[in-house]
């Protein structure tokens, strides 16, 4: 048990060091902001991890660049996007629950 415990908390932490940028701390503050029940949280997760791509992708055609989209069909840009996905889940969750608590006091 111990082991599988020690597993999520090693995924959490590397989900979390996936979004640990200026982009992706406003992207988890807003959908934080935004959501109204902590039931929703795979879809705010979801959406979190959408809109980062996107920005990516339009940062990347500000720079001077031609759009670039993801490849899907590589297993690593795959677990880069569900690593993110784990770590919008965390930093979203985590406000979320720090919003509440100040709300209330």
């Amino acid at each position: 048990m111990e082991d599988i415990v020690n597993q999520a908390m090693a995924l959490g932490h590397q989900g979390f060091d996936t979004i640990y940028s200026v982009q992706g701390v406003v992207i988890a503050v807003i959908a934080a902001a935004m959501m109204r029940r902590y039931s929703h949280i795979i879809g705010v997760a979801i959406g979190a991890t959408i809109i980062h791509e996107i920005v990516t992708i339009v940062r990347g055609v500000i720079a001077g660049g031609a759009v670039q989209l993801p490849d899907f069909a590589n297993v690593e840009v795959l677990k880069l996007i569900a690593m993110r996905f784990v770590g919008y889940f965390v930093a979203i969750s985590i406000v979320y629950l720090v919003r509440r608590i100040l709300m209330r006091g």
